[in-house]
């Protein structure tokens, strides 16, 4: 390049202006100084007579922290009125700066609060948060559970009584299993039935419970011991042979086929299972 044409290039870039920001690259900018706390953006935006860049885009990051503290606040309304509403909101703070809003819908931003709650100081060291905020998500998940086909007592009269020992059930994409290891359950029901709330304490025996949906409600119970074991190992897919088997060497071998189909009643009646079909043992090569 000749040195003539060299001054004409420097003149014209003098002379053009610099190029701002397209719609988009504000919009990323603007996303990440609210949700990330970057600030690159202030350089962009102009002091007013009244107040300051920081001040100005301050209204947005408080504006963005407050709705979805309100949102983590309808997720678990139990929680909340346990722990109070500024303790809470002092929480719900802190998972926000920590676990910010990466899904377009607002639905999923809390469900990770559970996990913060088990990890982050001062509240790992109350086990019964954790614990009522994973009821509450159970419900919520149970409540957003994808629509499936529920398993009645019509469908499995289907199937021969000599082949029911290889029937293999299918749950309901609702259901949720719980084990607590504090009184969590019956601090949430105390909440929500308007009663004396008892205070916190640790279970000598873990308590077990299951979370559905109950045609479009969201329901939860406990379960006894054996009905829990026959549970979770009826969602692996073992079949009711195998449930009958496993119930005789728990108690009362001789009632054992019965507790069990007591057992696959209860579940059929509350719409926790969505399919249950015949499968053959495999047979081992010899």
């Amino acid at each position: 390049m000749t040195a003539t044409a060299a001054r004409k290039r420097k003149t014209r870039e003098q002379e053009e202006p610099a190029r701002g920001p397209t719609l988009a690259e504000l919009q990323d900018l603007f996303q990440e100084a609210v949700v990330a706390g970057d600030d690159a953006l202030l350089s962009l935006i102009p002091d007013n007579s009244r107040t300051t860049r920081d001040v100005l885009l301050g209204v947005y990051r408080h504006a963005y922290a407050a709705r979805l503290v309100e949102v983590a606040g309808s997720d678990y309304p139990r929680l909340k009125t346990y722990m109070g509403a500024a303790d809470f909101e002092e929480m719900a703070r802190g998972y926000v700066a920590l676990c910010p809003s990466r899904h377009a819908n607002v639905r999923w931003f809390a469900r990770r609060l559970p996990d913060y709650l088990s990890s982050a100081a001062p509240y790992a060291d109350r086990p019964v948060l954790r614990a009522l905020a994973s009821i509450e998500r159970a419900l919520n998940d149970a409540f957003d559970a994808v629509d499936a086909s529920v398993l009645g007592i019509e469908d499995l009269a289907r199937h021969p009584p000599e082949r029911w020992g290889d029937l293999t059930f299918t749950p309901h994409p609702s259901v949720t299993r719980l084990n607590l290891s504090t009184n969590a359950f019956a601090i949430w029901l105390a909440l929500r039935n308007g009663n004396d709330v008892p205070p916190a304490a640790p279970l000598v025996e873990r308590e077990r419970l299951v979370v559905w949906r109950n045609d479009v409600t969201p329901a939860a119970r406990t379960l006894l011991a054996e009905e829990a074991m026959m549970w979770d190992e009826a969602a692996k897919g073992v079949r009711f042979s195998i449930l009958c088997e496993l119930a005789a060497t728990y108690a009362d071998a001789d009632g054992a086929a019965l507790r069990v189909a007591q057992y696959l009643q209860g579940w059929i009646g509350a719409g926790m299972l969505s399919r249950a079909k015949l499968t053959r043992a495999k047979r081992s090569r010899r």
